[in-house]
C-alpha cells in the first residue's frame, strides 16, 4: 500500500455529491478547480496533508467530467474526476426537468431574482423552502446514489489508498464510505465542517456509522462532546483541530491603503460578511435585516457581502429592497490578497450562522486583526472570546444581532482595543504548524488505526 515513494496515499471525498451542485456557484469551472482554485478549508487541510503526511487524491463526481485528472498547482494533490453513476444522473436530471421530478422528491425549492416572487423579501419566512439546493429527500437519496459507482470502486482497488479521508459525517456518502472502508480494510478519517445529520433523512443510521470512523476531526469541544454523548464515539478517537490560517498573508495592514486598493472610500465605515450565500446554514437574511434596522442611525456605515451561492439572487434582492445603496454585494472574492484587504477595512466580520464547524473566514479575520461578531455555534467560541477578540450572540436571535451591531458602531475605541487581541489569538491557535502536527498524529500508525476500524465494526 502507499505510493512508490513510501508515503501513505490518502483518498479524499468532499462534502458535495456532485461538482455541479456546489462549485459553479463560486464561478469555478472544472479546469480551474483542478489546477488553481484553492479557496476553501479543504484546500488548507489537503495542502498540509500533501506537504506533511502523504500523497492526496481528491475524488470528484461530475455529471459530465471535462477532464480525467490533473495535479493541483497550489495544493499539490491529484484531482481525479469520476462520472456520476447512472442512478445519480437520472435523479439530478429528474429534478431539473421539473414537474414529476419535483413532485417525486418532495417540495422543490425555487430560486428567482425577482423580489416580488419571494415572500421572503417581505418575510424571510424559511428560506430553506426557497433555496436552490434540494429537499432533504433529494439530498439523502442523491448522497447514497453517488456511491453506487463502479468507476470509484475500480479506482480504489487500483490505487489501494492507505486512508479514506471524508468531509462531514452528516451525509449518506459518509455512511457508504464507512461500509466501503470495511470491505477494503482501509482506515477512515472524517472531518466535521458544520453540516448536521438532521439535514438528511435516516439520521438514526449515524449511530451505527459514525462510531465506526477510525478518527474524527472536529473544530471544538461542543461537537466533540456531542459525538461522545449522542453517538457513543470513544473519546480517544476524537481530535480537535481548528482550520489554520496563513498568518503572513492575513495580517494587520494600513486601513486607508487597504481601502484604496479595494476601491472603497476610507471615510466610510464597513461591516463585512464573507461566505457562501446559502440561507439554510448561513442565515444571511438575518444580517441584512439587522443592518437595515440600524442603517438609519449610522449613515457613515455600509455592509459588504463577499460571496455567492444558491440563495444569492433573492438575498441581493432583499438587500436592495431593505437598504438600497447601503449594502454592496461583491460576489465571490477569489483573490486572497483582495480578501485580506477587505478584512482590514472592516470594523468587524459578521456571521449569523445557524450551525458551523470552524469557518475559515473567522481565522482569516482574526489574523488580520479584525474582531468577529458571530453566533455561538460550532468551534467559533473556541477562538472568539466575547468582549476580547469579538462578540458572541445566540443563533437565530435578531434582536441580539441588532444590539451587537449597534454596540460595535457606537464604540470604535473598543474595536481598536480588540484588534491586537484578535491577532494574538490567531497567532496562538491558528498557526499552520500546530495543525500540521495534529494531522501527522491523526494519520500516523496506519496499522494500529486499521485494527481500530476492524474491531469496531
Amino acid at each position: 500500500m502507499g505510493t512508490e515513494r513510501g508515503r501513505p496515499l490518502i483518498a479524499f471525498f468532499n462534502y458535495s455529491d456532485l461538482f455541479e451542485d456546489f462549485f459553479p456557484y463560486y464561478g469555478v469551472d472544472q479546469q480551474t478547480f483542478a489546477t488553481r482554485w484553492a479557496a476553501t478549508s479543504n484546500h488548507t487541510y489537503l495542502s498540509l496533508l500533501q506537504r506533511e503526511v502523504g500523497d492526496v487524491v481528491w475524488y470528484v463526481f461530475s455529471l459530465r467530467p471535462q477532464l480525467r485528472e490533473a495535479r493541483h498547482e497550489v495544493v499539490g494533490c491529484q484531482i481525479r474526476f469520476l462520472r456520476a453513476s447512472v442512478p445519480r444522473r437520472l435523479l439530478r436530471w429528474g429534478m431539473l426537468a421539473g414537474g414529476a421530478g419535483r413532485r417525486r422528491f418532495g417540495r422543490r425549492e425555487e430560486r428567482t431574482t425577482s423580489p416580488a416572487a419571494h415572500p421572503a423579501v417581505a418575510d424571510a419566512g424559511d428560506a430553506t423552502a426557497r433555496r436552490t439546493g434540494m429537499s432533504r429527500l433529494y439530498r439523502t437519496v442523491g448522497s447514497y446514489l453517488t456511491m453506487l459507482s463502479g468507476p470509484l470502486l475500480r479506482a480504489l482497488l487500483r490505487d489501494r489508498p492507505d486512508f479514506l479521508f471524508v468531509q462531514d459525517y452528516a451525509t449518506g456518502r459518509f455512511d457508504a464510505l464507512v461500509l466501503l472502508a470495511r470491505m477494503l480494510g482501509i482506515p477512515l478519517i472524517t472531518i466535521h465542517t458544520g453540516s448536521r445529520p438532521e439535514s438528511y433523512l435516516g439520521a438514526g443510521l449515524k449511530r451505527f456509522t459514525i462510531p465506526r470512523a477510525t478518527r474524527i476531526i472536529v473544530s471544538g469541544s461542543e461537537e466533540a462532546g456531542r459525538l461522545v454523548e449522542r453517538f457513543g464515539v470513544p473519546r480517544d478517537r476524537v481530535r480537535i483541530i481548528q482550520t489554520p490560517v496563513d498568518l503572513r498573508l492575513f495580517r494587520p495592514r494600513d486601513r486607508a491603503g487597504a481601502c484604496r486598493e479595494a476601491g472603497l472610500d476610507p471615510r466610510r465605515r464597513y461591516l463585512l460578511f464573507v461566505g457562501r450565500l446559502d440561507e439554510r446554514p448561513k442565515h444571511v437574511s438575518m444580517l441584512i435585516r439587522a443592518f437595515a434596522d440600524i442603517s438609519g442611525g449610522h449613515r457613515d456605515t455600509d455592509l459588504l457581502i463577499a460571496g455567492d451561492g444558491p440563495d444569492g439572487p433573492w438575498l441581493r434582492a432583499l438587500a436592495e429592497e431593505l437598504a438600497p445603496g447601503r449594502i454592496r454585494c461583491l460576489g465571490w472574492v477569489g483573490d486572497a490578497e483582495m480578501l485580506a484587504r477587505l478584512y482590514n477595512v472592516a470594523e468587524c466580520l459578521v456571521l449569523c450562522s445557524r450551525h458551523e464547524g470552524f469557518p475559515t473566514v473567522v481565522g482569516e479575520a482574526l489574523a488580520s486583526g479584525t474582531p468577529v461578531l458571530a453566533t455561538r455555534v460550532g468551534g467559533v467560541a473556541e477562538v472568539v472570546r466575547d468582549g476580547v477578540s469579538g462578540w458572541l450572540i445566540p443563533p437565530e436571535d435578531p434582536p441580539a444581532l441588532v444590539d451587537a451591531l449597534s454596540r460595535v458602531l457606537r464604540r470604535p475605541d473598543l474595536v481598536d482595543t480588540m484588534r491586537p487581541q484578535a491577532r494574538a489569538m490567531a497567532e496562538a491557535r491558528l498557526d499552520p504548524a500546530v495543525a500540521a502536527a495534529a494531522l501527522r498524529e491523526c494519520f500516523s500508525r496506519p496499522a494500529a488505526a486499521l485494527r481500530l476500524t476492524r474491531q469496531s465494526v
